[in-house]
């Protein structure tokens, strides 16, 4: 991760991104989707996605962090259902805006049925549902 992050510092992400997701390929290989140094590698894929301005696979990869966090009761769930959001905001195509939107309302709801969301987590959510709503009625 440190030659990544080095990479990244430098302006070199395309060459970050192509280390991460080889990075990533092989601990999933290795330990499995759900561990925490595969999920970690794909949450950085994430990140730079969007530093490419790929937001469509920002949002998916970030998704599927969120959803496999949320699947396993993890305490980061919130946040990385927040990050993916963020990435879901730039998202330019309403029909993926939509879908994806939705998937992050239910996410939320999951872990409002928990407990576990705070008061900036459901502004959060109430914003997003206003968006999906809006891009819905548009589509």
């Amino acid at each position: 991760m440190a030659h990544i992050n080095a990479l990244t510092a430098a302006g070199r992400i395309e060459a970050a991104s192509a280390e991460v997701t080889a990075l990533r390929e092989a601990l999933t290989r290795s330990a499995g989707t759900e561990h925490p140094d595969a999920l970690e590698a794909r949450a950085m894929e994430a990140y730079l996605a969007h530093l490419r301005g790929d937001h469509r696979e920002a949002t998916v990869l970030a998704l599927s962090v969120a959803r496999i966090l949320c699947g396993t009761g993890d305490p980061g769930a919130p946040a990385a259902i927040a990050r993916a959001a963020a990435a879901w905001q730039r998202l330019e195509d309403g029909r993926a805006a939509v879908i994806h939107g939705s998937e992050l309302l239910h996410m939320w709801n999951r872990l409002r049925g928990d407990g576990r969301l705070t008061p900036a987590d459901e502004r959060l959510a109430r914003r997003v549902r206003a968006q999906v709503e809006s891009l819905s009625a548009r589509v």
